[in-house]
């Protein structure tokens, strides 16, 4: 049984899983950390990729071996990992794992292959591979794979028309779909080793997934109509009956994410917004705070900015939650996909500013996207510029960036602007 740890994370159970998103049962082992992008920063062009790419294995190449005393995934049958492959693929055997990505909080994802070998006296060797994602941190509980499942489970039945076995349950392989998510097969413990851990891993299906696939304008387009069917699907209406929120709380990046259920958008995005500056208030300059101040006006006014014609408009959506560009990808066949998500009944309009902030999405995208919305509605670029004003302050509350604080006081003086010149608001007058 996995040991929750999470005060926020109030679900830590497959069978959870099961009953609530029908998806496969967990496979589970009592034995003692999927981005698939490169860790550096997306380029517009085709060209400028694989200079890009050329220049990230030549780093590589060059950097020191790492000494550090910890787990290192092996092939080896006593391995953790190797262990629920093995339950998983009982009659295959563990023969490659390749490390595809390595991101600054510690997320490493690899992918595994497993082969069954046969041969007779009257034809070839023949071979038959089955292949696994797996993501693992040396540090992280289990449960925090199993918010991410959580969420991986959700957006499977969100999205429409997916293949199913002979007992109605999806398939744990590529799915012929226009987005495509893995699905969580597993989620085990990792032991601590040397100074570091004990930490976890989350086996996943595999999807054969290309170079930035997502950049390519016919998957752009494609993923942004398969974006907005997730953010118009019905799906899961018994589950979330017009709240705002989730059945579990999960993580923005590091972030921890309280998706207890709120009754309206604005409940929760103030829940939201409040975690966010008072996390920033005690790492600010004695006497720096410009930000906290218009925080504070903008909480205060949450209903001008969120304000739509006609009232009440803003209804749950199942968002991503943190579909930056290097959380999409594309496979070999041309489906869009989307991974590492931690998502949440929100506002579908959240899900867009991160996209706007850090680039790789094109007029494509944009386009489809709003095609199949029908339509901006009115005041979308007020609550952009105060969703933009939350994610930015994310970012300077993980990093610090001088740049990214920048940003924040910017944008938040934007907001107050705006709500001046509205004649709105309270307290805002040589703010």
């Amino acid at each position: 049984m996995l040991v929750n740890l999470l005060p926020l994370l109030f679900v830590s159970s497959s069978s959870f899983l099961h009953r609530l998103f029908i998806l496969p049962t967990f496979h589970k082992v009592e034995i003692a950390s999927p981005s698939f992008f490169p860790s550096f920063s997306t380029p517009p062009s085709q060209a400028s990729a694989e200079a890009a790419a050329e220049t990230e294995a030549d780093k590589l190449l060059s950097t020191p071996p790492d000494t550090t005393i910890k787990y290192k995934p092996t092939l080896h049958p006593s391995d953790p990992i190797i262990k629920s492959l093995l339950i998983l693929s009982p009659s295959l055997t563990a023969t490659a794992l390749d490390l595809l990505d390595s991101r600054w909080n510690g997320n490493e994802v690899f992918k595994y292959t497993m082969s069954a070998t046969t041969s007779d006296t009257m034809s070839d060797t023949m071979s038959d591979t089955m292949s696994y994602f797996v993501k693992l941190n040396r540090v992280e509980d289990p449960s925090v794979f199993t918010s991410e499942a959580v969420s991986l489970a959700a957006l499977t039945k969100a999205l429409p028309d997916a293949a199913t076995d002979d007992g109605g349950l999806p398939l744990p392989l590529p799915l012929p779909l226009p987005l495509l998510t893995p699905l969580p097969l597993h989620i085990g413990p990792l032991p601590k080793v040397g100074d570091i851990g004990p930490g976890s891993f989350m086996v996943l299906s595999y999807l054969p997934l290309v170079p930035f696939g997502s950049l390519k304008p016919e998957i752009q387009k494609s993923l942004g109509s398969s974006v907005a069917s997730l953010h118009l699907s019905t799906a899961h209406d018994s589950l979330h009956k017009g709240r705002f929120g989730f059945p579990t709380s999960n993580f923005l990046s590091i972030m921890p994410m309280n998706n207890t259920w709120c009754d309206t958008w604005e409940e929760l995005f103030a829940r939201r917004l409040t975690a966010q500056l008072e996390k920033l208030g005690p790492n600010l300059a004695p006497g720096d705070v410009s930000i906290l101040e218009k925080g504070a006006i903008i909480l205060d006014n949450l209903d001008f900015y969120l304000a739509t014609t006609p009232p009440n408009k803003i209804t749950p959506s199942l968002i991503h939650g943190d579909l930056w560009i290097g959380n999409t990808g594309a496979t070999l066949e041309g489906n869009p996909c989307i991974f590492d998500p931690c998502c949440s009944f929100s506002h579908s309009e959240f899900e867009l500013s991160p996209m706007a902030m850090f680039g790789g999405y094109g007029d494509g995208f944009f386009e489809s996207y709003w095609d199949k919305m029908g339509g901006k509605e009115e005041g979308f670029e007020v609550r952009s510029r105060l969703y933009t004003f939350y994610h930015y302050l994310n970012q300077l509350n993980i990093f610090g960036d001088t740049a990214v604080k920048k940003n924040c006081e910017d944008v938040s003086g934007d907001l107050v602007k705006m709500l001046a010149a509205a004649g709105a608001g309270a307290g805002v007058g040589g703010k």
